[in-house]
């Protein structure tokens, strides 16, 4: 019998040469959920999230151990996992908006047909995707246009929206809303909170009151002996009413971190 996690992550830990920055982290992330990652900088929470889609592979003298396994059918570490493929069913939606520099239709069309998508469904896939993040009619007599033209927030949801595109099983979060002004991250959060229930979600995030908002499950990182680790997990009402490290607990009422 299958888990019901999307991902498990057991034993995982990762070297940039001699610095450990994550050590023998476990936790099970639960298919169509949305998982929380909080903690105070540089406990290694990004770390974490840039290794469940391979991106560690993109820093140099960058060593993992452990396992991570998708759908318990694919171990995401294994040096025969093909990559290209991993990113299609995960994808990351980064801190900073990273659209690229040129139209909107082209943000979609080159992942797309990078994935042997028909060229003929592209069209409806660009209608639909940008419907989901709310911006399909803020956009839709503007496709040729360059994606740079756009506001911080509705660059976000493009890339939200690029995403959706590719229909990945799961969606990394490296602080979505950290570089936009209250009114955009108010939006932006709201359509991540929409995919629950329809992808797997992922997110970094230093908000806890945002991470109380959206979360169903979450994880505490932590520094201990030097290096990022997971000290209190679970379900997220829980976890923030009654955690029971005393770093969670300090952090999670506003008194540390």
């Amino acid at each position: 019998m299958k888990s019901t996690s999307r991902i498990s992550v057991s034993g995982l830990s990762v070297r940039y040469g001699a610095h450990e920055a994550v050590r023998d982290v476990s936790l099970a992330i639960p298919d169509g959920k949305i998982s929380a990652l909080v903690g105070p900088s540089g406990c290694g929470k990004s770390t974490f999230l840039h290794a469940l889609n391979r991106l560690t592979d993109l820093v140099p003298g960058c060593v993992v151990e452990g396992s991570i396994r998708l759908d318990d059918d694919l171990e995401i570490t294994a040096p025969t996992t093909d990559v290209l493929a991993l990113r299609r069913h995960i994808g990351m939606v980064f801190q900073k908006p990273n659209p690229f520099p040129q139209s909107i239709r082209r943000n979609f069309e080159i992942p797309l047909r990078e994935h042997g998508v028909d060229r003929k469904e592209i069209p409806a896939i660009i209608e639909r995707c940008l419907r989901d993040v709310g911006l399909w009619d803020e956009v839709s007599d503007r496709l040729d246009r360059s994606a740079l033209q756009l506001s911080g927030g509705q660059q976000q949801r493009l890339c939200i929206a690029r995403a959706l595109a590719l229909d990945p099983k799961v969606i990394l979060f490296d602080e979505p809303c950290s570089a936009l002004d209250p009114l955009a991250s108010g939006v932006v959060e709201d359509h991540i909170a929409a995919l629950r229930g329809r992808v797997t979600v992922v997110i970094v995030t230093h908000n806890l009151a945002q991470a109380r908002r959206i979360a169903d499950e979450l994880a505490v990182f932590w520094v201990r002996d030097g290096a990022g680790t997971i000290v209190e997990t679970g379900p997220a009402s829980k976890t923030f009413e009654s955690p029971t490290d005393p770093d969670a607990a300090r952090y999670l009422s506003g008194e540390r971190g």
